[in-house]
């Protein structure tokens, strides 16, 4: 399952806005997309209808849009996300779930839908109220009394949100974790790396690893990369001769450094990986190098202390 992008449709329905405004903030849109798929690129879009058939100004035609040339680029990447998603359009939370949501008291399917289904709520950055990383929810549902009455009950929720790149950014740690728990073997993990670890390249070897490891090490071992990929991702957008590494990362020492060597499977060159993080039970190590062309970390061994 991706992660669903739900756009949020309480933000640009009933908005009066210019032309010139809604174009750019569709083009804020793609931006927030793209900076989405940089951090996880098993993302996907969800819309409450086809794209072209959203609901905007009365004096906006997104039709009229898409077919100025000059939003050929935008519109293609968007249908390109929502081609994604395992689903064509968010429906009324309230008839597919025991659940029905508001926003400041304002029925709300995508907020809810995202909230649902565990993903990242989007809104077009029209209006300042949408400003936010998190916005709340009323959650309503049935619930059985003690005297066996159905009534419905109030609750309150939040959802992850995003008005601009910034909060994307924001939830960069939370997009990588929130993948982790249906991670549950090594093959998983493996097939998965491309979409949860995009700042992380792996050595073909280490597939092997993996499957080699107790089951009891599997758990650290995706803290770990999660670890490494949050920091290669800021060292990729912020630059700097060395990522901030979230747990200890060190060279191993000279005498040890002749068994730190691996063949890179890009252009079959010897490189020393010596630079090693450590998880446990026992003494694992995860041997990689920096590259610093792509900013990107490479992974050449993951297992025990090399012997």
């Amino acid at each position: 399952m991706p992660l669903l992008l739900v756009l949020n449709e309480l933000s640009y329905r009933e908005v009066k806005a210019r032309y010139d405004d809604l174009s750019d903030a569709l083009h804020k849109l793609v931006s927030v997309l793209r900076q989405a798929r940089r951090h996880r690129t098993d993302v996907a879009l969800v819309t409450e209808r086809q794209f072209i058939d959203l609901p905007m100004s009365d004096d906006f035609s997104l039709r009229k849009w898409a077919a100025d040339g000059r939003n050929a680029d935008a519109l293609r990447y968007i249908r390109s996300m929502r081609n994604r998603a395992p689903f064509r359009a968010v429906v009324t939370t309230s008839a597919d779930s025991e659940a029905e949501y508001f926003h400041a008291g304002v029925p709300a399917d995508g907020l809810g839908v995202a909230h649902l289904m565990g993903g990242l709520a989007l809104s077009l950055p029209l209006e300042a109220k949408w400003d936010h990383g998190v916005l709340p929810l009323v959650q309503r549902t049935l619930r059985e009394t003690a005297a066996g009455d159905v009534v419905l009950a109030d609750g309150e929720a939040s959802v992850r949100h995003a008005f601009s790149v910034g909060h994307v950014d924001g939830h960069r740690a939370w997009m990588c974790t929130s993948a982790l728990t249906r991670l549950i073997s090594p093959g998983d993990l493996w097939d998965a790396r491309e979409d949860v670890f995009p700042h992380l390249r792996f050595l073909a070897r280490v597939a092997d690893d993996l499957h080699k490891l107790p089951a009891t090490a599997l758990d650290a071992v995706k803290v770990r990369l999660a670890e490494l990929e949050s920091a290669a991702a800021e060292w990729s957008a912020a630059g700097g001769p060395l990522p901030s590494w979230r747990s200890k990362v060190t060279p191993d020492s000279d005498s040890r450094k002749p068994l730190c060597w691996f063949t890179d499977d890009e252009d079959g060159e010897r490189r020393l990986f010596d630079l090693h993080a450590r998880f446990t039970p026992g003494p694992g190590r995860l041997h990689l190098r920096l590259d610093s062309s792509r900013r990107a970390l490479v992974i050449a061994y993951i297992g025990r202390k090399l012997v």
